[in-house]
């Protein structure tokens, strides 16, 4: 029996433009060529992704959710992010590129009545595009 273990246990955030250099490998990943420093996002728990797909005008579109539970929401301004996500079996993958079109982050802040609730922001990372999450190539 094989155990998959995806669960994304660490999120981090880059500048769109400091991939440039890298080379997306169709149908393996990508080859990011130079080191690039990437920045945590302090989030709680556990975050989560999931990768739908549709033909559309006969080409296949990705849409790519990240979802994670932060104290606080994010927020971008400007700036064009994409994201590294590394699960608890040490895989990673990179949700967005130096291309357009970049991630869309939305945040949702929560104030429980009860409290017992949980509060906090969850924030919400939509990548719609040709290109999937792809898998970090070393």
């Amino acid at each position: 029996m094989i155990h998959l273990l995806k669960n994304i246990c660490r999120v981090e955030i880059i500048e769109a433009y400091h991939l440039q250099h890298s080379d997306i490998i169709a149908e393996r990943g990508i080859w990011l060529n130079v080191y690039q420093q990437f920045s945590q996002i302090d989030t709680i728990g556990l975050s989560s992704v999931e990768i739908s797909d549709k033909i559309e005008n006969k080409q296949r579109i990705f849409t790519t959710k990240l979802t994670m539970f932060r104290k606080e929401k994010l927020l971008p301004g400007a700036k064009k992010f994409c994201f590294r996500v590394t699960t608890v079996s040490g895989s990673q993958f990179l949700i967005g590129c130096a291309d357009k079109p970049y991630p869309v982050i939305q945040n949702e802040e929560s104030f429980p009545s009860a409290a017992s609730g949980k509060s906090g922001a969850t924030v919400t990372v939509t990548l719609t595009s040709t290109i999937p999450m792809l898998s970090i190539l070393d």
